[in-house]
């Protein structure tokens, strides 16, 4: 029996984690200014790491740093938050592409595979009726999609955009956390796979790009 490497998270990341997780779980609110000090006490540490990964979470953008004001949570509203997922969807769409043209079949076989695996990590999410889980198996879905791209300008682009967009994009007030609702949520990832499968460009391209702008839709119709 091998047992896996332990992973070594920087205390800065362990900080990043413990706020974006405080977002999306409610404990921070939209728009709520967040001292330094404050997160410093909460979380024991000294106020250098916050700072830091503060400044990652500004360029995800999850928070705004106002001069002489101080660091709030980022308040989307709605027209900002669809601005992004066209952006997300146009970055999505190259990407589908790009990996298809740059991927073996075998390669995007095992990339499919992947997906068949993080679909019992959305599922355990379901089943705990846990957000962050579900954000988590949502960030890691589509960042494998952006990986296989081949494409580092993308990556980085898609780094900066993406994540907000997962996030401030009305799922969990769309979707609430309920098994039915949470589960339908998981069931379209599984639809996008079963395009994906096909490795038609045209059919994986409008896949996504539906898969991310529904939401657009669904928000309009409530």
């Amino acid at each position: 029996m091998t047992l896996d490497k332990l992973q070594k998270v920087s205390l800065r990341d362990q900080i990043l984690n413990a706020i974006r997780n405080a977002i999306i779980e409610g404990k921070f609110k939209a728009g709520e200014k967040i001292p330094e000090q404050d997160l410093a006490d909460q979380l024991g540490v000294s106020r250098t790491p916050i700072r830091e990964a503060i400044r990652v979470l500004e360029q995800q953008g999850l928070l705004e740093i106002r001069p002489q004001n101080g660091t709030y949570v980022a308040n989307l509203n709605k027209e900002d938050s669809q601005d992004g997922l066209y952006v997300r969807a146009a970055l999505e769409e190259l990407a589908v592409r790009q990996a298809l043209e740059r991927q073996s079949p075998q390669e995007w076989e095992t990339l499919c595979e992947q997906y068949e695996q993080l679909l019992v990590e959305g599922h355990r999410a379901v089943e705990l009726s846990d957000p962050v889980a579900g954000i988590d198996f949502d960030t890691k879905w589509h960042g494998l999609l952006v990986e296989a791209a081949c494409n580092r300008s993308l990556s980085r682009i898609w780094g900066m955009t993406g994540l907000a967009n997962l996030i401030w994009s009305f799922e969990f007030d769309l979707y609430p956390i309920d098994k039915q609702a949470f589960t339908a949520w998981v069931q379209r990832h599984e639809e996008l796979l079963e395009a994906f499968r096909g490795r038609d460009p045209d059919v994986c391209a409008e896949a996504i790009r539906f898969h991310i702008l529904r939401k657009i839709t669904d928000v309009s119709d409530r």
